[in-house]
């Protein structure tokens, strides 16, 4: 080959792959845009379910981003728990008003309903709960155990054993435990830091399940569990400080 061959050639092959080079960096460019776009789009839609007022409202806003990250999960679980507080408050203005009786099994089955699916949102994303960031993770297991807990008090409405409410007590303190843990790994503030342990500390520290007697009837444990658990639901979504700062307990 002359060396005017091989100049030629090598011309060509470095045309060849400077156009490859191109070729790829403009779909790099493309990609990159387009997944820019795609990002700011969800950050304004995601701004605007969040300056929704309904709780309903905004998880159905919420339930149709995509893609569904768990920030974006973490929000639904959040509006339902705090739309499973304003059922349980309309349960219990029901209760202390007489010509409201007959609206007590509709009310409580609704909120029934309620805690269903946020515990399975809940279970839905504690599935691959390895994958979650601590902020994200530790929050999670606390609004699951303040929805068990919540369930607990509904059993005892229908009169269920004080065993089976026991059972679930402790998956609540079992979800607290957790995401004390979770918490203590997020680098989080110390005041966010203590609200599951506040929680933990409310329902495993009293031992309220412990001292139940065994001598009572059922019907009297379920009334000393329930006297127990109308204290204990926590009032902002299981987020509520209560022991001082810093405080640690053992796991």
């Amino acid at each position: 080959m002359t060396k005017n061959s091989r100049i030629t050639v090598a011309i060509i092959l470095l045309s060849v792959g400077f156009l490859l080079c191109s070729v790829y960096s403009f779909r790099q460019y493309r990609s990159s845009a387009a997944q820019e776009q795609q990002y700011r789009v969800l950050q304004h839609e995601l701004q605007t379910a969040d300056a929704i007022a309904d709780d309903p409202a905004a998880i159905i806003a919420y339930k149709k981003l995509t893609p569904s990250l768990p920030e974006i999960q973490l929000r639904i679980v959040q509006r339902q728990w705090r739309s499973a507080l304003s059922l349980i408050q309309s349960l219990q203005r029901i209760r202390y008003h007489g010509e409201l009786q007959n609206e007590t099994g509709a009310s409580s089955a609704r909120l029934k309903s309620h805690l269903t699916e946020m515990l399975d949102q809940c279970s839905t994303m504690l599935v691959d709960a390895a994958s979650l960031r601590a902020d994200v993770l530790w929050q999670v297991y606390n609004a699951s155990g303040s929805a068990k807990l919540m369930n607990a008090f509904l059993m005892l409405d229908d009169q269920q054993s004080a065993d089976k409410v026991q059972g679930v007590i402790r998956d609540a303190l079992t979800d607290f435990k957790a995401a004390i843990e979770a918490a203590d790994r997020a680098g989080i503030s110390p005041l966010q830091r203590n609200i599951p342990r506040w929680n933990f500390e409310l329902l495993n520290g009293e031992q309220y399940i412990k001292k139940i007697e065994a001598a009572r009837t059922d019907m009297e444990k379920n009334q000393a569990l329930k006297e127990n658990l109308e204290t204990l639901i926590p009032e902002m979504g299981g987020y509520a400080p209560g022991e001082p700062i810093e405080t640690k307990i053992k796991k």
